[in-house]
């Protein structure tokens, strides 16, 4: 179902429903949530660099999260130096454990950036409200409810997840409702939400040289496409996931795999965003 609704739009990288049941093996402590030493699992000025890609490694683009404040996170993806890329930011409340709003755009020279999507959501009627004004387009506005929390946004390439996991008590389970944003001009319910996937740990291994928490990705979300996710077994970040239903349409199916990590803050931020365009031909800015 899910791989038909991608192939009718292009997705915004800003940015199926199955009936909700119980969560198999879910348990009490599974929701992220501040607690002591909440504040040496946040690490703020972090830029994590993950390649999303075809399970086969087929189709790389770059996504680099950075951890601008606690509650707040820049992100930036990219295939090619020169070439339009993303931006995307995100507001977090982390005790509840997602983010409450989200705006996307494009990058621009000089690490400047043009916003053009925004996504927020309502905890007390539990909606996730879009709109989309494409560059020489129109306004497009959906919303969508939620009927899990916390929730997150697929197509945003579980960059508010990842900050979110390093709360989780070693090798708990988690819930969590997950949506999709697809801008099809012919579609007025671009935004979607998938229902709840769900992970439930499964052993400790390596994975990527580091010592591992696998989980197995599955829950309504998914269906028969899930796949496995692999937490850094000190840190609490993802490692890697492979799931078999991709977040854009150019996708077969989705594998986001941690590449480095650079603590360099806002100085390593800012050069890496000025970096894209530098020396650049003026008409492919």
């Amino acid at each position: 179902m899910l791989r038909i609704i991608l192939s009718l739009g292009a997705i915004l990288a800003f940015a199926a429903c199955s009936k909700k049941s119980e969560t198999p093996s879910a348990r009490e402590d599974s929701q992220p949530a501040a607690s002591t030493g909440a504040k040496e699992r946040d690490a703020v000025g972090r830029i994590y660099h993950y390649v999303r890609t075809n399970i086969d490694g087929s189709d790389p683009e770059n996504v680099y999260i950075f951890r601008k404040r606690v509650d707040f996170l820049e992100v930036y993806k990219m295939r090619n130096k020169c070439a339009n890329a993303a931006f995307v930011t995100a507001e977090l409340d982390m005790e509840k454990g997602y983010a409450t709003h989200l705006t996307g755009g494009r990058l621009k020279p000089n690490a400047g950036h043009e916003d053009f999507a925004t996504l927020t959501y309502d905890s007390g009627t539990k909606r996730a409200s879009a709109e989309i004004t494409p560059p020489g387009g129109e306004m497009k506005r959906a919303s969508a409810l939620i009927e899990d929390e916390p929730w997150h946004d697929y197509d945003f390439d579980f960059a508010s997840l990842t900050v979110m996991t390093p709360h989780l008590a070693p090798r708990a389970d988690l819930s969590f409702g997950l949506t999709l944003i697809i801008p099809d001009p012919a579609r007025e319910d671009f935004l979607i939400y998938l229902g709840r996937a769900d992970l439930i740990y499964r052993q400790d291994e390596k994975r990527g040289g580091r010592p591992a928490h696998r989980y197995m990705v599955g829950g309504p979300a998914f269906g028969s496409f899930g796949g496995s996710l692999w937490l850094d077994a000190e840190e609490g970040h993802i490692l890697d996931v492979e799931t078999g239903i991709p977040n854009h349409r150019e996708y077969e199916n989705f594998k986001l795999e941690l590449k480095d990590i650079d603590d360099g803050g806002q100085t390593a931020w800012t050069k890496l965003l000025t970096a894209h365009f530098e020396g650049c031909e003026e008409e492919e800015n």
